[in-house]
């Protein structure tokens, strides 16, 4: 068989078009389904021939690559429907039902692509773990191999982390049963322009970079005229091929039936659009595409070679959000050194205290200082490491828009700190003190977990601290580094600083020392990277002092080629607000130029006299007017300051206009910004999270009305796993004051009903991701109408519409029925709701 590779040399490869909207065509009889509606997995088993009967239209329609009917078969998926025990053999199944069908041609090379989706849960949400992830993926992509598959597609991708894992699962499976099958990799970007996570393709192709990976792209989510801009973006940066399988469209709701509005023609016409950019090599069809679309895509397609990539991507770290070069201009890459349990006590005693709002603010303090990115370290003794690295990483994970730098001499540690981290992260640290086997062990890590790495100069003999050592360690560690298949510009060396406030005269020259290190590093190494603990060569020397030493020094680091700098960055000050005499007395001291050390003596009478010129407040936000302060805090998601502000605010304006006015005004704004894409979901959820923390400091200053709490049953309606959404409104409901009674995924109508009676609810809500969920919602609406319930409805999903609502739902019942097309719609009808109580 021909490789890929070598094929697309010469043509573009077509893969075939929708799974699941083909099946709910074939109208098979309800028994196939075996208690387990809804699991189109199940059918690899009990229904063969009709997915044989698939996957035979698309290959006479002329496809190149045949997606198994496997996008839901990780146990985790398959445990929604008691079908757990079952991943491997549906999985088994579902790729030798395709390659039984690409053998019955011969005319051209078929290959097999194992699909692989994101199932409903989404690891940087904490809905499931890295580890259970890994193991699903493993298992899957173990029977995959051994039923033949040629291909590895991950698609439909929602969450970087969940893109790793599988990645990890799928690699160590190919090692374990020695095989070389190349993996895509294909994201889902939303109408806000991001994955559902928050996540841009840019950052995504950052992100994805340094694994083996054999293409990336974009399928589902919307048509290919909306996938253009993503594309064209993807072109410039991406060197390996791209790919798009786009739905027929954006999906109407026309009567509880899906219909997908492009037809076969304009699908095919709108598709070649994109071969116009650089790498793309696969075209195909995604949700509401037919054989019809994928014959008339292959009639296009004919001829046409892809154009080579030519994207190139500087060396970065990233988080969720955005990605950071790791060449700054102008240098250096500032790491924020405050979330280090050994360096600031203020944050060990966070840790001790297991103040978590407190630990998450240490972090986003150094973000509004100007940080770009954040080392957490949180070992100290008498502490479980591994469980706060997991603590800590996670928190800084989605709610930190910063790369993070997990800090530990613990390769166990790190590997935790690597499996919460969805961008890409940068590890500190490595080096030779107990030998090569730990330095080893690290350097595997950041391969095996995309990151870039951090080497110490330190050896078997201790920390270097001659320039002579310093160089000699650097090149020991870049030649074994290199072994591990890391690149030169993924490796960031330390070269250590000892203080120059010792009064020892061994460290009188400690500064020129690393000083000319980095000189001599950058001139041998100019594709890696320098980095210092700047503090360091200031230890021991009074507080406001040591600002004015960190910061001349680091000036004189960067002229020299320093490219990272941990540092305070709220107490670095720029050379040109450093009076003549400050530096002259800086510089002396670190450049040795008065005899015996006396240049430490001036420097403390010198300091003696001199005041720090750095403010710990910010200006900006002191002159705001409390209202806009409280707003301004919502938005950041700082429950620490919040509360703070609202201790003494309350005193000011009263706590019923605070949450009437000031708090749901706030939210109103924010649910805008997450509608229009400009703040990403896990910040919505932490400024839910300070929304909660805030009613909850001023109900006891709230007047007492004797109105019981406004209460909303919400439940994924019968048929229907998926709850991501519904999950959302719980959390947005819950932290605005609302009472929230979830029964879960696959509720039938009578769950509703007695969970209604039950907590004596206000509204019901029902929720669904799929078509047929909406027709279910209708049904449901006319139970409860036959049983006289005249209880509010919010009904939301993303096959819902507003003309579906208004046409066909709200005639069938006679109590109020509200369309809430996100969360921040469902919290806009529980206020009227409750406004009418």
């Amino acid at each position: 068989m021909n490789s890929l590779q070598e094929i697309l040399k010469h043509r573009v490869l077509v893969l075939d078009g929708a799974m699941g909207t083909q099946i709910q065509n074939l109208n098979l009889d309800p028994s196939v389904w075996q208690n387990a509606a809804g699991c189109n997995e199940l059918l690899n088993v009990s229904a063969p021939e009709a997915i044989k009967k698939i996957h035979r239209s698309y290959l006479k329609a002329g496809a190149d690559i045949i997606k198994t009917n496997t996008f839901g078969a990780m146990d985790w998926v398959l445990d929604e429907y008691e079908l757990k025990d079952r991943a491997y053999e549906l999985t088994y199944e579902g790729v030798k039902l395709a390659r039984e069908v690409c053998e019955e041609f011969t005319d051209k090379t078929r290959f097999t692509a194992t699909s692989l989706g994101p199932g409903t849960k989404l690891p940087s949400l904490g809905s499931i773990g890295f580890d259970e992830m890994y193991k699903g993926y493993h298992n899957c992509a173990k029977a995959a191999i051994e039923a033949k598959t040629d291909i590895f597609l991950i698609e439909t991708a929602q969450d970087p982390l969940q893109i790793k894992a599988a990645i990890l699962a799928i690699d160590d499976a190919k090692k374990e049963l020695k095989t070389a099958q190349p993996i895509m990799v294909s994201v889902t970007i939303e109408t806000s322009g991001t994955m559902l996570i928050g996540t841009d393709i840019a950052t995504a192709a950052a992100i994805l970079k340094p694994f083996d990976i054999f293409s990336l792209g974009i399928n589902c989510g919307s048509g290919p005229d909306k996938a253009l801009p993503h594309i064209r973006a993807l072109s410039h940066i991406w060197d390996r091929p791209i790919s798009i399988h786009a739905n027929a469209g954006l999906p109407q709701n026309r009567g509880g039936y899906t219909f997908y509005p492009m037809g076969p023609e304009e699908f095919a016409k709108l598709q070649i659009e994109l071969l116009k950019f650089d790498a793309v090599s696969f075209l195909g069809g995604c949700c509401g595409t037919t054989p019809q679309h994928i014959l008339e895509l292959t009639k296009a397609v004919k001829d046409k070679v892809p154009l080579p990539p030519k994207g190139h991507l500087e060396p970065c770290i990233t988080s969720l959000y955005e990605s950071k070069s790791l060449r700054q201009n102008p240098p250096p890459f500032l790491i924020g050194e405050r979330s280090n349990a050994t360096g600031s006590k203020a944050f060990r005693e966070l840790l001790l205290a297991k103040d978590w709002d407190g630990v998450l603010n240490v972090a986003q303090s150094q973000t509004k200082s100007g940080a770009h990115g954040i080392d957490v370290s949180v070992g100290f003794a008498g502490r479980d490491e591994i469980e706060d690295m997991r603590k800590t990483i996670s928190l800084y994970n989605t709610k930190i828009p910063l790369p993070l730098m997990p800090d530990s001499t613990s390769p166990e540690a790190l590997e935790e700190a690597l499996k919460h981290i969805g961008g890409r992260a940068i590890i500190n640290s490595a080096n030779l003190e107990d030998g090569e086997e730990k330095f080893h062990k690290i350097c595997s890590l950041a391969k095996r977990y995309g990151a870039a790495l951090v080497c110490l100069c330190i050896d078997e003999s201790g920390m270097a601290k001659t320039k002579e050592k310093k160089i000699a360690v650097v090149k020991r560690m870049y030649d074994l580094a290199l072994t591990h298949g890391l690149s030169e510009s993924d490796l960031v060396f330390d070269m250590l600083t000892f203080t120059v406030g010792s009064g020892e005269r061994e460290y009188f020259t400690a500064a020129i020392e690393t000083i000319e290190a980095i000189k001599e590093f950058t001139a041998l190494y100019p594709k890696a990277g320098t980095i210092l603990g700047v503090s360091n060569i200031s230890f021991g020397l009074d507080k406001n002092a040591r600002e004015y030493l960190n910061s001349v020094f680091l000036h004189h680091c960067v002229e020299a080629g320093l490219t990272f700098a941990i540092v305070n960055v709220k107490n670095t000050l720029p050379l040109h607000k450093i009076s003549l005499d400050d530096l002259r007395v800086c510089e002396d001291l670190l450049f040795d130029k008065k005899p015996n050390g006396e240049a430490l003596f001036v420097f403390i009478s010198h300091f003696d006299k001199v005041k720090t010129q750095k403010s710990d407040t910010n200006d900006e936000f002191d002159n705001l007017d409390t209202a806009t302060k409280i707003k301004t805090l919502l938005k950041e998601g700082d429950k620490e300051r919040m509360l703070k502000l609202l201790s003494h605010a309350k005193d000011e304006i009263s706590p019923e206009a605070i949450v009437n006015d000031v708090l749901i005004s706030a939210m109103k704004e924010i649910g805008e910004l997450f509608g229009s894409g400009k703040m990403q979901l896990p910040f919505v959820l932490q400024s839910a999270e300070v929304m909660k923390a805030s009613v909850d400091f001023l109900k006891p200053y709230l007047p007492k009305t004797g109105k019981k709490e406004t209460t909303l049953v919400i439940g994924t309606v019968k048929g229907d796993v998926h709850d991501v959404g519904k999950n959302l409104v719980d959390i947005i409901l819950s932290n605005n004051g609302y009472n929230v009674v979830n029964i879960g995924i696959k509720a039938e109508i009578e769950d509703f009903i007695k969970a209604y009676h039950e907590h004596n609810a206000d509204a019901i809500g029902m929720s669904g991701l799929l078509v047929k969920s909406t027709a279910i919602m209708k049904e449901n609406l006319e139970e409860l109408e036959r049983q006289g319930i005249k209880a509010p409805v919010l009904l939301g999903g993303a096959a819902l519409n507003e003309n579906f609502v208004e046409e066909f739902c709200r005639p069938s019942y006679s109590g109020a029925v509200f369309y809430c097309k996100d969360a921040f719609e469902g919290l806009n009808a529980m206020q009227m709701i409750e406004k009418k109580q």
